[in-house]
């Protein structure tokens, strides 16, 4: 008979605040912009239990059993993941609006827990806000087990030649190495690689497995060493401000500031240590964090992690732009459901029993019938339905994925015609034409000339690329400056540089506010300096379910009504409730809405 494993309930406790920080970051990352601390937590926390655990088996067996090993990881791993991957690919084709989109190499990341450098190789924005991929959150778990595989092996090969301090301090600096690394690649535009790279992001699990190898006294060594008060007063004041520390990170530092990557997830990877050192000792702190509700979700937290992420996206999918943060709480009240089914039908069973004795178990019914030619039971029928469609439509959503959402393949066309444009065109080293810019300099910018005998300049973010072939359609003089992701701080440093070089044309149109705020007074400053003397059009964001809308259109209308030389092209307005014209996000403009948004920008022209 195996004897039992020590426990510490606190560590449940652990578990369950690291993944409430992050279903809360997901649900509304404008409430708890640095949520995403949350998974950090949970590699601190698990690189502290892995190694625990090959220590004490190492201890009591007199040697390390890596096969075993790894065995109970993929028990406890992978039949739960593989069941939320299926189901997840077929509910793609139930919910549509383009959530397939690059499903194939999701699934493939997925099933070979290498999600994380899928996401690198295929250029995917971890932040993306627009249409978010539905298996984006697997990345951790690639980590995770990329790291279960080959640790072990290194713990049991580092400790033949160095002590456990020695191999603790070795840790700590390859951890210093991964995050200075991290600061090394952080890239301000998109810091996708530094965050999601193994590499760059291993630092915590390196950090709980030297924890694990320092001797600390905890609840789970087998030699159940006991704490005296004052190391426990001690690691109860460290547990309490490292607990502080990250809720107020949570609160504070957002995904992609500099902070995050420079020192700050160090920092907090540290705090994590200190609060899971409490909770692994008889302290308050593992009383408070071993209470009934929290050990109930720690214990369920990998379903909840697994299944939270893609109920948000297909639920926000389908729900009005301004009820997403409700469509994500219900998904996420759904996710916590199914979590719990899954605990008890398929988790536990799996670690208790095999994956191969649990499967038996569930087919042995349905083989009992056929074998005494019984006809079956209802339930049974419905059952074997079931799964066989659930099989048969994530075979389907894999097989017809598209590579890119409908979205993508819009943008990347309205940026190939925005830089053919430009270099068809560009007359920046010919030698000015005075007698042209003369005529178009006494030409009236109205909807009939703007753009054809007077010249555009257009600076914008991805509202304006999605809406390029319908610009350059009846605009054949426009020449655009614009980015997806461009914040309003990006566009109005491309306005200046253009200025400062004399590039503008006589109307300058500026589309910005799709993706955060828009600085008023700056923008005030930029129409009355930098654009003295041109016809300026700025364009009204439309941001449906966006915490920043209304301050961004209030910025844009309000410099328009306080400049006589600036013109305001009410693409809100225009477009507000009509679903028809945008893309499955609701925010980018498709072939139609393009059309309109043409329309709107030329009408604020008027002489049409």
């Amino acid at each position: 008979m195996s004897q039992r494993r020590p426990t510490a309930p606190g560590l449940d406790g652990v578990r369950a605040v690291a993944v409430l920080l992050v279903v809360l970051f997901h649900v509304a990352p404008s409430w708890l912009p640095g949520g995403f601390v949350g998974v950090d937590v949970f590699f601190v926390l698990s690189g502290f239990l892995i190694t625990t655990v090959l220590m004490e088996d190492a201890a009591r067996a007199h040697h390390f059993d890596l096969p075993s090993f790894w065995v109970r990881r993929a028990r406890r791993l992978v039949p739960a993941a593989t069941a939320m991957i299926v189901v997840v690919a077929a509910l793609t084709l139930v919910v549509g609006r383009d959530t397939g989109a690059g499903l194939r190499w999701q699934v493939l990341g997925g099933l070979t827990w290498t999600s994380n450098w899928f996401q690198v190789a295929q250029g995917w924005a971890y932040a993306e806000q627009g249409q978010p991929p539905v298996l984006n959150h697997l990345w951790s778990l690639g980590i995770e087990e990329q790291f279960y595989v080959v640790w072990p092996a290194i713990l049991a090969l580092g400790l033949l030649v160095m002590s456990r301090r020695r191999l603790a301090g070795a840790m700590l600096a390859l951890a210093l190495c991964s995050a200075a690394l991290m600061g090394a690649l952080y890239d301000p535009g998109d810091p996708t690689r530094a965050y999601v790279g193994t590499d760059t992001h291993v630092f915590g699990l390196l950090i709980g497995g030297a924890l694990a190898l320092a001797r600390v006294p905890h609840l789970l060594r087998s030699d159940r060493p006991t704490a005296s008060s004052r190391s426990r007063a001690v690691m109860t004041a460290l547990g309490a401000a490292g607990l502080v520390a990250l809720v107020a990170y949570a609160a504070l530092v957002p995904w992609s500031g500099a902070a995050t990557y420079r020192g700050g997830l160090l920092v907090a990877s540290l705090a994590s240590a200190a609060v899971v050192l409490a909770a692994a000792n008889r302290t308050p702190l593992a009383a408070a964090l071993s209470l009934a509700p929290l050990r109930w979700v720690g214990a369920r937290s990998y379903g909840i992690y697994l299944w939270h992420w893609p109920l948000i996206v297909f639920a926000t999918r389908i729900a009005p732009p301004d009820r997403a943060v409700l469509a994500g709480v219900l998904a996420v009240l759904a996710s916590v459901a199914v979590a719990a089914g899954s605990y008890r039908f398929v988790e536990m069973p799996m670690r208790t029993d095999g994956i191969g004795l649990t499967l038996r178990r569930w087919v042995s019914p349905i083989e009992r019938l056929v074998a005494h030619r019984r006809r079956p039971a209802y339930r049974w029928v419905l059952t074997v339905s079931v799964v066989g469609a659930v099989l048969v439509g994530a075979v389907t959503a894999v097989g017809t994925a598209p590579e890119r959402s409908r979205l993508e393949a819009s943008l990347l066309q309205g940026q190939r015609l925005l830089a053919s444009a430009a270099g068809a065109a560009d007359d920046a080293a010919a030698p000015p034409d005075r007698a042209a810019a003369a005529a178009e300099a006494s030409t009236p910018a109205t909807c009939r000339t703007v753009g054809t005998s007077v010249r555009v300049s257009a600076f914008g973010d991805s509202v304006l690329v999605a809406a390029a072939p319908a610009l350059l359609g009846t605009m054949p003089r426009l020449r655009a400056t614009a980015k997806v992701g461009w914040q309003y701080e990006d566009v109005a440093a491309a306005v200046r540089r253009a200025a400062a070089r004399g590039a503008l044309g006589k109307v300058v149109l500026i589309g910005t506010g799709t993706n955060g705020l828009v600085d008023r007074a700056d923008l005030d400053r930029l129409v009355r300096r930098q654009l003295a003397g041109h016809e300026v059009v700025l364009v009204s964001p439309y941001v449906p379910g966006r915490s920043w809308q209304k301050g961004a259109l209030s910025s844009v209308r309000r410099v328009a009504r306080d400049n006589d030389a600036v013109r305001l092209a009410d693409w809100h307005a225009a477009v507000a409730g009509r679903e028809a014209l945008l893309a499955a996000d609701r925010v980018h403009p498709n072939e139609r809405g393009a059309r309109l948004y043409t329309r709107v920008v030329r009408g604020a022209l008027g002489g049409c």
